[in-house]
């Protein structure tokens, strides 16, 4: 794993100005730093290696090709380098390294740009032909390592983190209030949008090219999508076991290419517990990597160690507490460069951390809960699906005025008396609902929330998941993939991992697992009973079946309860006057606190997101 940087200019580009963008990725890549120019100075690469495969200087960054056309910046792995080699070598191409960056430069020199469909892996890139005088980008499928661009006084440059974007000379910060009102919304800034005007994220499976001309302005083309999530359901399929456990097994043993030291993420439950012992299957001697609290209902560290007792890992435990929320949360603040509201960030800082001591690599189980609908949602979604979309909306909303408005029963029976797209964008919103940003903001933020909508992002993406043409659940589990995974999930586990170099695998965003999840009909993946059926399925000759069969925690902090004990006054200062006066109503954190204190409504999110905000604003604004 590394961390890229450039940019390409009408005029010759400083490359003082590349390398201090470069070195703001300097946690990224701590084992080797480069930077190259091209001839006439309009194009400047930086990059920061993590040392993961051929740890030799000949294969650092940017890599150039052995006859000076290509130059290529990559952050990431191709899992699948190896087959790939292979193959060019057999078209007659003669390597220099070890590495998978030369492979992607020679597969981009035999296929162009249909070279990413033939990529496995986890990727980012800019890559420069001096002959087409072009400039290509790419992201890979999932959106797993991160893109940032943005185009300034004539000049294209970008960056695998906002920071380093931000530290070109001439980049000038304006609070995009559209962007801060899908944090509000989403916890997160989807794509393609940043907390800045003017800079924007590539987009997952989207490709970039920017043409540069002898003489004159560049032409930066519109991302264009490369792959899309496509829903092929087989119902002639009685047993999707064997599919899975060899996709599963095929995914970790080719995702544990590295020639560093490997283990993987152990939360004790389904998807990281599968993950380790999919490895393991596959003939791996594992090291795992657990954490937990001392609150019962948020522990998992029994389950995990039940799952590194059967499978014999080396295994590996940290407890984290609250006083460990305030000794990092001004890092993550710094780490995350955009206001986040998810923080489980906090625990899997925490793991990436114990994990570095001893390994390099870890494969975990992100994605598994999107990609084979997971989360208890998916049960109310085959609940409804069952009943043709057809239960009454007075019904549900009678039904409704029986809870108060801030108790999940009232949000599951609004959402039930609603149109189904209505319903899929509901349940996406983590932080504040719409009603209460019209309500409880001011000035610039209030103006943009009047004018604007943040749904309207769930809206246009379910014109290529129609819930009506794919069904409740396979909409959700696109809608999930583009946002819940790619804009949140995958931004925290990069941002916290990599905050100490630290490379995770995500196992089941393979390619081989994704095939395999798209073929799946959605009845099999979920019914009113239980979630993520067919994997669980699949795994019981793997794992117990307690735990396969347990409820399901999540990676969830405590944090609802520490805000109403001993760390509360610490975490939030109610007195202190803060940029937030400037966007919301005054007193608006001390009277979510208070109802948060009292029990009357749970209210963690908005207060964490409030409050990363604030000291976001600090830093960064």
């Amino acid at each position: 794993m590394c961390g890229i940087a450039g940019a390409v200019a009408p005029d010759p580009v400083d490359p003082a100005s590349v390398v201090r963008m470069r070195d703001e990725l300097a946690h990224r890549g701590p084992d080797a730093a480069g930077v190259w120019r091209s001839p006439d100075g309009r194009v400047c690469l930086g990059h920061r290696r993590l040392a993961i495969i051929d740890l030799r200087a000949e294969a650092n960054q940017p890599w150039v090709s052995h006859d000076g056309r290509f130059v290529v910046t990559f952050n990431g792995e191709i899992y699948n380098f190896l087959r790939l080699r292979e193959e060019l070598e057999r078209a007659g191409v003669r390597f220099r390294t070890r590495s998978d960056t030369e492979v992607l430069v020679e597969a981009y020199r035999a296929w162009g740009e249909s070279c990413l469909a033939r990529f496995s892996g986890m990727f980012a890139f800019a890559l420069w032909d001096a002959v087409e005088r072009r400039l290509f980008c790419a992201r890979d499928r999932a959106g797993e390592k991160p893109f940032y661009y943005a185009v300034i006084d004539g000049a294209f440059v970008f960056g695998s983190e906002l920071k380093a974007v931000v530290a070109w000379p001439r980049f000038r910060k304006r609070l995009d209030f559209r962007a801060l009102a899908d944090f509000l919304t989403f916890s997160f800034v989807p794509d393609p949008r940043t907390i800045w005007e003017g800079a924007h994220k590539l987009p997952p499976a989207h490709r970039l090219v920017v043409d540069v001309p002898v003489s004159g302005a560049l032409r930066v083309a519109p991302p264009v999508p490369w792959w899309d999530l496509r829903f092929q359901p087989d119902s002639q399929v009685v047993d999707w076991t064997p599919r899975i456990l060899s996709a599963l097994t095929t995914a970790a043993d080719e995702m544990s290419i590295a020639d560093v030291p490997l283990g993987t993420f152990l939360s004790g439950g389904v998807d990281s517990s599968s993950v380790t012992a999919a490895l393991s299957r596959a003939g791996h001697d594992v090291r795992s990597f657990t954490i937990g609290f001392a609150e019962a209902g948020h522990d998992e560290r029994p389950w995990a160690r039940r799952v590194a007792a059967q499978y014999h890992t080396e295994h590996t435990e940290r407890l984290v507490e609250p006083a460990d929320v305030d000794a990092v949360f001004d890092k993550m603040v710094w780490h995350f460069d955009e206001p986040f509201g998810d923080y489980s960030y906090l625990p899997t800082f925490y793991v990436s951390r114990e994990a570095r001591q001893a390994i390099t690599v870890s494969l975990s189980g992100d994605g598994g809960d999107e990609v084979f609908a997971g989360y208890r949602k998916y049960q109310r979604l085959a609940l409804r699906e069952g009943w043709g979309w057809a239960m009454p909306r007075p019904v549900a909303a009678a039904g409704a005025r029986l809870f108060s408005s801030t108790t999940p029963a009232f949000r599951t029976l609004q959402q039930y008396g609603a149109e189904p797209s209505a319903m899929l964008a509901d349940s996406l919103v983590l932080g504040f609902p719409r009603q209460a940003l019209l309500r409880d903001t001011r000035g610039e933020l209030a103006r943009a929330v009047r004018d604007y909508d943040s749904l309207d992002i769930v809206r246009a993406m379910l014109v290529r998941a129609d819930p009506r043409q794919v069904g409740l659940i396979n909409a959700m589990r696109y809608l999930d993939f583009k946002l819940t995974l790619g804009s949140g999930i995958l931004v925290k586990v990069d941002r916290a991992s990599m905050a100490v170099a630290l490379e995770v695998r995500p196992v089941y965003l393979h390619r081989a697992l994704l095939d395999v999840a798209v073929s799946i009909p959605p009845a099999r993946l979920a019914d009113r009973r239980q979630a993520k059926k067919v994997l669980k399925t699949a795994l019981a000759g793997w794992l117990p079946r307690d735990l396969l069969h347990r409820r399901k925690m999540g990676f969830a902090v405590p944090l609802a309860h520490w805000l109403r004990g001993g760390m509360a006054k610490a975490f939030v200062d109610t007195e202190r006057h803060t940029r937030l006066d400037d966007l919301f109503d005054p007193g608006l954190v001390s009277r979510l606190m208070s109802a948060h204190a009292r029990g009357t409504a749970d209210f963690t999110a908005r207060i964490h997101s409030l409050v990363f905000l604030e000291r976001w604003l600090r830093k960064w604004a």
